[in-house]
């Protein structure tokens, strides 16, 4: 087993079960904010120093990177359905989860991919996120936050491939999936919804059927263009 992966965000619904898919095909590390008796494991609180260390103890290049972290609510927020409820601290908290963190992971581990083969990195984004596709409005802070993760998908994808000729770097939307995150919000028979474990197998079916003339694009869970 020589092929290499790294899990960003292991503990949530969706990063745990790619972390425990990708074991029977890789040597995977993973970062989390919980901590777990697996190999290769680094609790981070997701701090730039904690990153930065976590980092440069890891002397490996990377297969395939997953970068799942994210946040819709909690206790004290929910989604904004109108501009009268946002919050300046949900607000924050929001992209220092869906932006920050992945803009900071993104710094210090792109020299972790490799320059001489292929890399596919990818940032779970979501279909909200899509400027073009808001057909509805509300959830003001999540869409606002996955609009700006996605021009760091785009924006990082664009410096990186001058130098990173076999990278691919995309933001993917998961589809619905059953998770803490998305537990609040879920109605039967609204829309189709499904396990972290499928959803595993389909992000990691749609990532590794791209190729670098995919990099810096938005995709979903079926392999379908998302549009910015």
């Amino acid at each position: 087993m020589n092929r290499t992966a790294l899990i960003v965000g292991a503990s949530g619904g969706i990063g745990s079960a790619l972390y425990l898919q990708l074991r029977d095909t890789h040597r995977v590390f993973a970062i989390s904010g919980q901590t777990q008796e697996f190999p290769d494991w680094f609790v981070s609180d997701y701090s730039e120093n904690s990153l930065k260390e976590i980092a440069r103890e890891i002397d490996c290049r990377f297969d395939l990177v997953f970068i799942c972290n994210g946040f819709l609510h909690n206790e004290s927020h929910a989604p904004e359905k109108r501009l009268s409820r946002i919050e300046p601290d949900a607000m924050h908290t929001s992209y220092e989860r869906n932006v920050v963190i992945p803009a900071m992971v993104l710094r210090y581990f792109y020299n972790h991919f490799y320059r001489e083969r292929p890399t596919v990195c990818a940032l779970l984004s979501a279909r909200v996120g899509s400027i073009g596709d808001n057909r509805t409005g509300g959830w003001y802070s999540y869409r606002c936050a996955k609009a700006t993760l996605n021009m760091l998908v785009k924006t990082s994808a664009t410096e990186l491939e001058r130098t990173y000729k076999h990278l691919t770097l995309v933001a993917l939307h998961p589809g619905t999936t059953q998770s803490a995150l998305s537990a609040p919000f879920l109605r039967q028979g609204s829309h189709r919804w499904v396990s972290a474990d499928e959803t595993a197998q389909n992000l990691e079916r749609v990532a590794t059927a791209l190729d670098p003339t995919d990099t810096g694009r938005f995709y979903d869970w079926r392999g379908e263009p998302v549009e910015w």
